[in-house]
């Protein structure tokens, strides 16, 4: 029954990272009316706030709503650190190193998630995990990158911004696991949501940008992204940190979200990606495919009697 549960958290994990990368489309098309990363961002999480609320009241009354004392503070830590000061560190690093170079600073966060899922969870990876974390990383450079390392820049606060990045990514996870232990990850989403919303309208100010929010068009774009980006992804990966997964493992499930964006970029866009790049999007496959294959290990008790079968019969 656990195994099944498991399973169908890194499922709901795996599409959270489908529905993060689709987004990519969504904001070029809002960056492309004249919207800042800041602003594509917060209309993101805000605008998802009025049909989350309007669900959690129909399905569950004003018990919904309701959050003890210590799932507020996780929503908080979650919503300012885990998307509101990630997404700041994020964007500076792009504009100082560039967005290969972020990105991949930025993809650090499965060797983050999986020493503190070690030291917090007492997860132990294998060897060929370890391996899977390596390749996750070989994966997403060479996607970003088209092997053109010439393109990267070198930049000491770029750098350190960008590490910051794949840290906090990779504590999303850590600390999301630990949120949905008790309270319910629907109502978790929520205050998260809310909290984000408020710490990135702090840096975006959305006052100054009142005539994108009474455009049609940018409306439409961004409540689309809201409900698919904003909403659902980050509803259903709270969901599947809450079935008994190991942390180590999401944080490479949700990198389809990288191999999502240069898909959709590619087909939607008419972003072009070179034999490099469609590599590294394969490594990226493999990746998630062999972090999540449990190769049973042989006892110590099958290993003994192999040997003596096999002396006995020389």
């Amino acid at each position: 029954m656990d195994k099944r549960r498991a399973l169908r958290g890194y499922l709901l994990i795996f599409m959270a990272g489908v529905f993060w990368g689709s987004g990519g489309y969504l904001v070029t098309q809002m960056s492309n009316m004249g919207a800042s990363s800041l602003i594509t961002a917060f209309s993101g999480h805000f605008l998802s706030l009025l049909p989350l609320a309007i669900y959690l009241l129909v399905k569950k009354g004003i018990k919904g709503l309701r959050i003890s004392k210590k799932g507020l503070f996780y929503s908080i830590i979650l919503g300012v650190l885990t998307k509101g000061i990630f997404k700041l560190a994020y964007d500076t690093s792009i504009t100082l190193v560039g967005v290969a170079s972020a990105s991949i600073l930025m993809y650090l966060a499965p060797v983050f998630a999986a020493i503190m899922s070690m030291i917090f969870f007492k997860e132990k990876l294998r060897g060929y995990q370890h391996l899977a974390v390596l390749l996750n990383l070989i994966g997403c450079t060479l996607m970003v990158t088209g092997g053109n390392f010439a393109e990267l820049n070198i930049s000491g606060l770029g750098l350190t911004l960008g590490i910051i990045s794949g840290f906090l990514y990779a504590l999303n996870t850590i600390l999301g696991k630990l949120a949905t232990s008790e309270d319910d990850p629907e109502t978790m989403t929520f205050y998260m949501l809310l909290f984000s919303a408020i710490t990135m309208g702090i840096f975006a100010k959305p006052w100054q940008h009142m005539n994108l929010f009474f455009n049609g068009k940018f409306l439409f774009w961004a409540i689309l992204n809201s409900l698919s980006s904003g909403l659902i992804a980050n509803l259903l990966y709270l969901k599947g940190l809450a079935m008994k997964v190991d942390a180590s493992k999401a944080t490479i499930l949700a990198s389809a979200e990288v191999i999502i964006a240069t898909l959709s970029g590619v087909l939607l866009l008419r972003e072009e990606i070179n034999y490099i790049g469609a590599f590294g999007i394969l490594i990226m496959l493999t990746s998630i495919v062999l972090m999540n294959t449990n190769i049973p290990l042989k006892s110590k008790e099958t290993i003994k009697n192999e040997a003596i079968s096999s002396l006995e019969s020389q």
